[in-house]
Order: C-alpha cells, then sequence, then structure tokens
C-alpha cells in the first residue's frame, strides 16, 4: 500500500513538473512571438491618388484637367467678320464693348488640344484679359492696343500675339478671302499652331488653373418659374445678342438681333449657353478719347439658368484677381456646369436689356450702373449724335448736289436724243420707254437743285 502512494506521488510530482515545464514554455514562447512583432516595420498605407480635377470653365467631370491652362482667343467681332470659328466648340464666349460701339469677343478654351481652328484672331483689349488672366489661361490674339499691352508688360505675362511670331502660331484661310472676306477676317489659329508658337518662346500649356465659378448641382427649374427665357442685350443699335431658352436643349441658344442665329463656322451648330451672365459695371471713357474704361472691382449682375433669372452681386480684387459671385442672400453662387456666356455691359447711351418670362411679360431688371466721372451723360451723348447725324446728312446732301449739277446736262441731252427718236417713230414701244425713263432722271436732278436752292433760302 505505501509502496502503491509512493508511486502514485511520484507520478504526481512527475505530472506537476510535466505541466509546469509546458506552461514556462508557452510564456517564452508568447515573448518571443511579441518581441518579433515589435520588432517588425509596419507596412505604408498606399496613398489615395488624387480625384481628376474637373473642368475649370465650365465644372464638367469630363476628363482630368489636372496641370492644364486655358487658351484664351480674342475674336474679331466686327461687321464682315462672321461666321467666325471655334465659338461653338468654346466653354465660355466672353463679350463688352471695348472701343466705338462694337462689342469685342474672347472664346475660353479649357482644353486647348479642342481647338480645331478658331478664328478670325482679332486684337487683344485689356477688359477681356482681365477675365483671362485670373485663370492663368493663355492669351492668344493679333495685335493689342496700348493697355493691353501695358497690362501684360506690367504683370511680365506671356502672350501669344500674331503681330510678332506670324505664321508659327497662326495661319490664313485663303478660301474665306477668295469668297469676299478682308484680310484681317481671314486669320485663324489650331491646337498645333498655339503649341508651335508657345514653343518658341520656351512656353507650355503645363500649368495650374483655376475654376471660374463655384460649380454645383442647382434645383431643377419649375416650369411656373421660368422667368428668364428670352434676354436681348443691347451693346449698340447695330451690336444685338438674343439668347433664348430652348426647354428642350436646356441651353440658351445664341441669335443676332434680327433673329439670325449665331452659327460656328467650322461645323454650322448654333452656340448655346447652360448659364449666362450680365455684369453690370460703371464705364466712362479712357484717356485717349475712345477705348472704353469700365470699373472692374465690384457690381451687380444677372444670371440666367434654366429658364430663371435671379440677380447677383460681384467683386473682382485686381485684373488678376477671379471674381466673386454672391447670390441676393450674400452666399457663394452655385453654378450649374455647363458653358457660360458673360456679358460685360456699361449702360451707357445707346445700350438697354429687356428679359421676358415664358408668359411674355417684362422683367423688372436693376437700373443702369452709374457712369464714371470720364463718362458722357446720356443728353450729352444723344446731342452729339444728333449733331453728328446732322453733319453727315448735310454731307451727304453736298454730295448730291454736286452730282445733280454735273450730272443735268448729260441728262438733258439724253432726253433730247430719246425724244427726237420718238418724233420719228412714235409708236416705237421701246422708244417711249427711253424717253419716260430719260424724263425722270431729269426731273430727279431737276428736284436736287431745286431742294437746295429752297434750303439756302431758307438760311438766308
Amino acid at each position: 500500500m505505501r509502496k502503491f502512494q509512493a508511486l502514485s506521488l511520484s507520478a504526481a510530482l512527475l505530472a506537476s513538473l510535466l505541466l509546469g515545464g509546458c506552461a514556462n514554455n508557452a510564456a517564452s514562447s508568447d515573448a518571443a512571438s511579441s518581441d518579433s512583432a515589435a520588432s517588425e516595420p509596419e507596412a505604408t498605407p498606399e496613398p489615395t491618388p488624387a480625384p481628376p480635377a474637373a473642368n475649370p470653365l465650365t465644372g464638367a467631370a469630363d476628363a482630368d484637367y489636372t496641370g492644364k491652362r486655358p487658351v484664351a482667343v480674342t475674336l474679331r467681332n466686327m461687321t464682315g467678320s462672321t461666321p467666325q470659328w471655334g465659338i461653338a466648340s468654346a466653354d465660355v464666349l466672353v463679350e463688352g464693348v471695348t472701343e466705338g460701339n462694337t462689342a469685342s469677343l474672347m472664346a475660353l478654351y479649357a482644353n486647348p488640344d479642342s481647338i480645331a481652328k478658331a478664328g478670325p484672331v482679332g486684337p487683344a483689349r485689356d477688359l477681356l484679359l482681365q477675365v483671362a488672366l485670373p485663370l492663368n489661361a493663355v492669351p492668344v490674339h493679333i495685335d493689342k492696343n496700348i493697355y493691353a499691352s501695358n497690362l501684360l508688360n506690367t504683370l511680365a505675362y506671356q502672350d501669344l500675339d500674331g503681330y510678332h511670331i506670324g505664321k508659327t502660331a497662326f495661319a490664313f484661310d485663303q478660301d474665306r478671302q477668295n469668297a469676299g472676306y478682308a484680310e484681317e477676317n481671314c486669320w485663324y489659329t489650331t491646337a498645333e499652331l498655339i503649341n508651335s508658337g508657345l514653343a518658341s518662346y520656351g512656353v507650355s500649356l503645363n500649368g495650374d488653373n483655376t475654376p471660374l465659378f463655384q460649380f454645383g448641382e442647382r434645383p431643377a427649374v419649375d416650369p411656373a418659374d421660368r422667368s428668364g427665357m428670352n434676354l436681348t442685350i443691347t451693346f449698340s443699335p447695330d451690336d444685338i445678342d438674343c439668347l433664348n431658352y430652348d426647354t428642350g436643349t436646356g441651353l440658351y441658344a445664341l441669335s443676332n438681333g434680327d433673329g439670325s442665329p449665331v452659327q460656328d463656322a467650322d461645323n454650322g451648330q448654333q452656340v448655346g449657353f447652360t448659364n449666362v451672365f450680365v455684369f453690370y459695371a460703371s464705364s466712362g471713357i479712357k484717356d485717349d478719347g475712345y477705348t472704353r474704361q469700365y470699373d472692374m472691382t465690384a457690381g451687380i449682375g444677372l444670371y440666367l439658368h434654366g429658364g430663371a433669372w435671379e440677380r447677383i452681386n460681384w467683386t473682382k480684387e485686381d485684373a488678376t484677381g477671379p471674381f466673386a459671385i454672391t447670390n441676393e442672400a450674400g452666399e457663394t453662387l452655385v453654378v450649374s456646369p455647363g458653358k457660360s456666356f458673360i456679358a460685360i455691359w456699361g449702360g451707357y447711351y445707346g445700350q438697354s436689356i429687356s428679359l421676358t418670362a415664358a408668359d411674355g411679360s417684362a422683367q423688372t431688371l436693376p437700373d443702369k450702373p452709374a457712369l464714371l466721372e470720364s463718362g458722357i451723360s446720356e443728353e450729352a451723348a444723344a446731342a452729339a449724335e444728333a449733331d453728328y447725324n446732322a453733319a453727315q446728312e448735310a454731307a451727304s446732301a453736298e454730295t448730291e448736289l454736286a452730282r445733280a449739277q454735273a450730272e443735268l446736262p448729260d441728262a438733258q441731252a439724253a432726253l433730247e436724243e430719246a425724244q427726237t427718236a420718238l418724233d420719228a417713230d412714235p409708236e416705237n414701244q421701246d422708244l417711249i420707254t427711253a424717253r419716260d425713263n430719260a424724263q425722270a432722271n431729269v426731273d430727279a436732278l431737276t428736284a436736287i437743285l431745286a431742294a437746295a436752292e429752297q434750303q439756302d433760302g431758307q438760311a438766308e
């Protein structure tokens, strides 16, 4: 019995030692494992790639615009220059009177590679540059006035000017000239030519860009709230833009004052916009007595989208500062992604704006901006226009009188010949017609001379 107990005790002791050994080994193993884990470096997480940059001019996420500078092409916009190339493919069109009565036009492209053909290329103006420079856009033009030149030189800002670089960046459309266009309305550029021109300066289109607006989704406009369907902007009596909302496309289609569509010369497409802006800006005259001066630091304006309109406020620090736009509540304006039309409007003599709703009712718009000190009052402008028209009429009358005096002797001789021929053959219908035409010509010339004599008598 004692032998059995001794054996049992020995077995229990052995078991205890064995179990203790297992526990110690487990503890050692855990410690070793912990030390090993502590000594291994933690894995570095993969960096999250930056999302593709949206189009800075339209807000559309249709490609990656990271590191791409926009291009700003000045287009000729005077009589005889239309239709222009590239206006339908532009992301933004900017228009405003810079000299005289005809508005200058600038086309902005966020993706320069999309420029198949843009033109006719016109001269740069400082008003348009104040929209392009804050975007870090490359100005493309042929020649520039002194104010645009001074602005670019002061900022040491590299442009692409055909006056200096010529055919390296610009080409001539001979077919257009053969069709009757003046030479200055035949020059154009392309993406390839722009890149070629910049390369000659050691400049590229790589660089930062700045969003034109704060883009974002806007609530859909209820058809009952379509207060801004048809906008007419009169820059001058001979330069009128009409922007009419198309409920089918959701775009404001651009037309001329006579109702004809503004079309791209490259593809015949009518120009259309998701957004329309009118920036009111006080205006006057620069020291050359001809070029328009604008206060581009702040103002009010109109924003049209979806067939509706609202009043906005805008500010701009300087020539290189972007537009900061708020709604009437003072909140940053959210602009719908899409192409935009921007009109800079001084509201001086000869300019006007009208806007109608879906039911045809005229909208009450903000008052015209005040004139700058260098501006001309409407009364003075009207008087100057009346004097100019009177002078033109007097000059025309004098020219007409000189013509009548010079032509009357020959006209009387032609009448005598026609009458002599008719007397010899009184039944000849052709001779009767010739005599009647000759008589009408003499009567018209005689009337001009009589009117001049009467006017001279009244003047005495």
